[in-house]
């Protein structure tokens, strides 16, 4: 009698699994919806609609996720992207946008990260720092411009774009029109000496020059 009670016991609890099992993969289960968890600033929601709404109404287990991120990542300022399953019927998407700190050439911009990226448009960013170079330099570049920048907070000079040279120095160009070329050579220590001397220099002479030539000695 006991063997007969666990075997029924067995048999319906094979018959829930297996009806479950059919109602979370069945086929006819499709994706129907999608959610964006993720507030964005530079990227429109419509780009978005675009990538996803091909999706919309296919089977919820073999919806291709990979494919779905793969063109998420290559949409303006999208510099990471999650997609994932929320059951019954939804997808739900998180977005880290770039983060621009600096232009990079005419057209380009430049994360934190020092990583090179191209949006359609770099409108707003126009008044960001200016950086011109090798693309493998890029994020070296970020680098000196920090520094640079910190060594002329002494004369409360600010730089508005930099340019690498072909010896491998650097062309600094000023909001106030100066400029200031930086050779690879000892530049760290040329470059101390030079704020320490600015200041003694008559006051007539800074007004006159507009370059200054940190490659050599004198």
């Amino acid at each position: 009698m006991m063997n007969k009670k666990y075997l029924s016991i067995g048999l319906v609890a094979v018959l829930l699994s297996s009806i479950l099992a059919w109602a979370f993969l069945s086929p006819s289960k499709v994706v129907q919806q999608y959610k964006v968890l993720t507030p964005l600033k530079q990227l429109k929601s419509e780009q978005i609609e675009q990538v996803v709404t091909p999706y919309i109404g296919q089977q919820f287990w073999r919806l291709n996720l990979e494919k779905i991120h793969a063109e998420l990542v290559r949409l303006d300022w999208v510099y990471k992207a999650e997609v994932t399953r929320k059951w019954p019927s939804k997808i739900i998407i998180r977005i880290e946008e770039q983060n621009p700190v600096v232009r990079w050439g005419d057209a380009g911009l430049l994360n934190q990260q020092g990583e090179i990226f191209y949006p359609s448009s770099i409108v707003g960013f126009e008044a960001f720092v200016k950086l011109k170079g090798e693309a493998e330099f890029a994020k070296d570049l970020l680098q000196k411009l920090a520094i640079f920048q910190k060594s002329f907070d002494k004369l409360n000079w600010i730089i508005k774009e930099i340019e690498q040279q072909a010896d491998g120095g650097w062309l600094l160009s000023f909001v106030t029109g100066k400029q200031v070329i930086i050779g690879k050579e000892d530049w760290q220590d040329k470059l101390d000496l030079f704020i320490k001397a600015y200041p003694k220099v008559k006051s007539s002479l800074r007004t006159q020059a507009q370059r200054y030539d940190l490659r050599y000695s004198n």
